[in-house]
């Protein structure tokens, strides 16, 4: 490979993902995402859980539809 030529990647995130996903996703911080944990914004089991290696892992389906005002 050159190094004209570039390689695009497109990252598709399942259900559940890590919080590495959330800024290129979303476009959110790791401060905003803290603030919407710790505020009570984003609730545990909805929003975000801790998967079996301990790791905060987030919810897809469920940050969109806040991000859309819906409940």
């Amino acid at each position: 490979m050159s190094a004209a030529e570039k390689l695009d990647f497109h990252i598709i995130p399942g259900a559940w993902f890590r919080q590495d996903l959330l800024y290129p996703v979303f476009g959110l911080s790791t401060e905003a995402v803290r603030k919407y944990r710790s505020r009570g914004l984003w609730l545990e089991g909805k929003h975000y859980r801790t998967d079996p290696a301990n790791v905060l892992v987030y919810n897809k389906e469920a940050i969109e539809k806040w991000m859309a005002g819906q409940p």
